[in-house]
């Protein structure tokens, strides 16, 4: 984005800062003219704008081996909040945070997904209400809430295009039922995106530019990073590698996500006479690992057909790093193994192949750090 007047560029710069500033905890004005690659000038003015509206905070100075030690500076978390919430699977997730993106309180519920789409979404709204007051941040200090939800949003209008989550879901207009509940600004995101914002900001891929997220659980997702930007695609399903065909063959009606989804396995594990009680790919690795011989056997032909599925996305990609989270964050070092080895006999390069570290929360993660890129914004009218 190209930025002309003197105030875009300096509301710019004072953006940086506070992202900087979250980021690396306290830093000197030297620090952030070089970081920033701006005039000291620069940095001092735009620096005082912010301490005189109590947006950032000077915190002690940093060790000098001569002359005058350079004066930190700090974002001040408590000048505003931000929610984050996550609707996927079995529960709903909330955490509110502060502008520094610590979590001051978190709640978790089941979802009643035999109440139906609406009452999902009272019962949304109000754990929304519940955190608000539970913390007892007055909510004119609260910027904004992002919800992540299974389903493909239209990031300008927040519009459902098709959803695979609960019946009904797709005809509620969730960001303006939410705002219009809690009069917070709301914004909605598909919520394998927000996986893979989470695992870059928080989780194993924060040292990575160029990131393949797969998902595997009730479905089967990737999402892509490439140079440190979340490519969405012309109809924004850019990652949907669960529509992905195995070929023809007699399971020419079923995809990739037919086939390796919570469902699927489940299902499989039954038809085989299995004894234990399995409805997640988490529960098939589990029962495989105490020797359940059936669990054994659907776990390695998930395995490999899971290898075609990465092996058909990196020869587009070529990422540093898949990350694998949904039910997959449960494989460990012998699934890894499987794996790379299945696609290293037909791909002449090593992969990275890791699993989430953020378990269930990297949505909720991304939620948030969706939700402060949002404060950040506004924060430009309070100067």
């Amino acid at each position: 984005m190209n930025y002309t007047s003197p105030k875009q560029i300096g509301d710019y710069n004072k953006n940086q800062m506070l992202s900087i500033l979250r980021e690396r905890g306290p830093t000197s004005r030297v620090e952030l003219s070089q970081i920033l690659e701006i005039s000291p000038t620069a940095v001092t003015r735009n620096t005082s704008i912010l301490l005189k509206n109590n947006i950032i905070r000077e915190c002690g100075s940093k060790v000098s081996i001569m002359g005058r030690k350079p004066v930190l500076i700090e974002l001040c978390g408590d000048f505003c909040y931000i929610l984050g919430a996550d609707i996927v699977g079995g529960t709903i997730k909330v955490a509110l945070a502060d502008l520094m993106g610590k979590i001051i309180i978190y709640y978790e519920e089941p979802i009643y997904r035999n109440m139906g789409a609406h009452h999902v979404l009272e019962q949304m709204i109000n754990v929304l209400k519940n955190t608000i007051t539970e913390s007892g941040i007055p909510k004119n200090k609260i910027l904004a809430v992002t919800i992540g939800t299974s389903g493909i949003f239209d990031p300008g209008t927040g519009k459902s295009m098709f959803v695979h989550f609960l019946d009904g879901w797709e005809d509620i207009d969730i960001r303006k039922e939410v705002f219009e509940a809690i009069s917070i600004e709301t914004l909605i995101e598909n919520d394998v995106n927000l996986d893979l914002i989470g695992e870059s900001w928080k989780g194993v891929g924060k040292n990575y530019e160029n990131i393949l997220y797969v998902k595997l659980g009730q479905g089967l997702a990737s999402r892509f990073v490439i140079q440190n930007k979340l490519i969405r695609g012309e109809h924004k399903i850019a990652g949907e590698i669960g529509y992905m065909l195995p070929g023809y063959s007699a399971e020419k009606e079923k995809n990739y996500e037919d086939l390796l989804c919570n469902d699927a396995v489940s299902q499989q594990y039954t038809d085989m006479g299995g004894k234990n009680k399995v409805i997640s790919v988490s529960d098939l690795c589990k029962f495989s690992d105490e020797g359940d011989a059936i669990a054994e056997k659907i776990k390695e032909n998930l395995l490999d057909r899971l290898a075609v599925v990465l092996l058909n996305s990196v020869t587009v990609l070529d990422p540093q790093v898949i990350v694998l989270g949904g039910d997959a964050s449960s494989f460990k070092e012998r699934e890894i193994t499987r794996l790379k080895q299945r696609i290293e006999q037909y791909f002449p390069i090593s992969l990275n192949i890791v699993v989430s570290m953020l378990d269930k929360k990297a949505c909720l993660y991304g939620a948030i750090k969706m939700s402060l890129q949002e404060a950040e914004r506004q924060i430009a009218g309070f100067w």
